[in-house]
């Protein structure tokens, strides 16, 4: 059972399928920001087949399959206690939506009702884990990170904050810092969960070589910190963003459905924290928690009229180009897991969400027929700016990302694990867990145990020497 059913009402998990082929994507949106009237007429006509729970799939569908979580050992095997090097700590970097330790009445991102970080340390690693801004772009989210990990006070960069229409520091955001001791003799692994993986990409690009138009004294894009991250996982990472991305900007709808769901609004006074001081925006005082959540959401907000929100960077145009500006360390081992919760139709071979799948996702992967916009189960066409291609390959998702964005970002090489010797600078795909939708994994919004999935990576991570 999932806990979102004891938040919100239960949406239909199953919604229509007309059996035509969809004609391929015609769109030439512009990458710009804005909220576009199309845009928001689509998720409403999505939403209002998700809310009518009348159709079903028009084909017969292939049985679901079910990772077993006791069974993610990168490689196939377990690590043995002698191969693990506990003191290299494990950071853990939240997706689109998450929230700090201290937020949501006790709910942990990581874990949910069950703690990741603290089963971890429990067990003799070193974990900390990282609060940044939920809907935040992956440069404001990777300076946030690298002040509560080092210490000090968040540094957005003179030129980017210029540019991004938001002020350079934020008073608010001073850390005595989780490892003030972070250097190259004192390195950390990194764990990056959907939009957490390319901001913890981007920071280790730029603890390597900075950004020169932003680099002052001894802040984060003075780089020259090389060495300082051992390894990189990502887990359902938007590593080439998602063509759902390609709408999020246009349907600020779906951010508010997608926090809804997760239950971090519960309540008139819940904790919850959009982290957007850099844009002015605070909750005010004896602000209730929905009113101060339609104030973030109010298209009219500066931060939806930016290019510097999770919105933005989402997109698989935007995703592509920051990757080209990431790159890939020599100093740095990558690695990534992908998460998949469809089930393929045996005539047409679209991909059905799993009655498992939460249901605001639902709205995002279902393959709908024309007139409506594909959605991740039947995607065609292009990306906004024609920098993409999409087919068959872009189908298998989790409700949020497609498979084929969760690996090594589009254009890069990467190679199956099976228990090599792993070199920096390479990325190594571990597997697929399949049943289990983008927050399914995190233990959030879930019943089910992720306790050993997380064992098994940590223990995988501190055997990477």
């Amino acid at each position: 059972m999932k806990k979102s059913a004891l938040m919100i009402p239960v949406l239909s998990l199953m919604l229509a399928a007309c059996g035509q082929s969809t004609p391929a994507s015609t769109s030439t949106a512009s990458a710009t920001t804005g909220v576009s009237a199309s845009g928001k007429a689509d998720y409403a006509a999505r939403k209002a087949m998700a809310l009518s729970g009348q159709a079903h799939p028009s084909e017969p569908l292939v049985t679901p399959k079910m990772t077993d979580l006791a069974t993610t050992y990168p490689g196939g095997r377990p690590i043995q206690a002698q191969s693990m090097d506990q003191s290299v700590p494990i950071v853990l970097f939240h997706g689109l939506g998450g929230f700090g330790r201290d937020e949501v009445l006790g709910l942990k991102y990581w874990g949910g009702l069950m703690d990741v970080q603290e089963d971890l340390k429990s067990l003799g690693f070193k974990v900390f884990t990282v609060s940044m801004g939920p809907v935040s772009s992956n440069w404001d989210r990777a300076a946030e990170a690298y002040a509560q990990i080092k210490g000090g006070c968040v540094d957005y960069g003179a030129v980017h904050s210029q540019e991004a229409g938001h002020t350079r520091h934020d008073t608010r955001k001073c850390y005595p810092g989780f490892y003030p001791q972070w250097d190259a003799k004192h390195p950390v692994n990194f764990i990056g969960h959907s939009m957490g993986a390319p901001t913890a990409r981007l920071l280790v690009k730029l603890l390597d070589d900075g950004s020169a138009a932003n680099a002052e004294g001894d802040n984060l894009f003075v780089g020259g910190r090389r060495g300082w991250v051992k390894n990189v996982m990502t887990i359902s990472g938007a590593n080439t963003g998602s063509p759902a991305g390609d709408n999020l900007q246009d349907n600020i709808a779906f951010f508010k459905d997608l926090l809804l769901s997760m239950g971090v609004m519960a309540g008139e006074n819940s904790l919850y924290d959009f982290d957007l001081g850099q844009f002015g925006i605070y909750r005010l005082p004896g602000e209730s928690s929905i009113a101060y959540m339609n104030r973030v959401f109010n298209p009219e907000n500066p931060v939806w009229k930016s290019n510097d929100q999770a919105g933005y960077d989402l997109r698989v145009d935007a995703a592509y180009r920051l990757n080209e500006f990431i790159g890939r360390s020599r100093h740095t081992k990558y690695f990534s897991w992908a998460t998949e919760d469809t089930s393929r139709g045996l005539l047409t071979g679209w991909r059905y969400p799993n009655v498992t799948m939460l249901a605001p996702m639902v709205t995002t992967a279902y393959p709908y027929a024309w007139p409506l916009p594909n959605g991740l189960g039947n995607q065609s066409g292009f990306s906004p700016l024609k920098l993409v291609t999409y087919d068959a390959s872009w189908w298998e998702n989790d409700g949020l990302v497609p498979v084929k964005a969760q690996h090594q970002p589009l254009g890069e090489q990467a190679s199956d694990y099976a228990g090599q010797p792993t070199q920096p600078g390479q990325w190594y795909r571990l597997g697929q867990v399949d049943g289990y939708d983008h927050l399914d994994i995190t233990g959030n919004l879930t019943l089910r145990d992720v306790k050993q999935f997380y064992r098994n990576q940590a223990a995988f991570l501190s055997s990477q020497n």
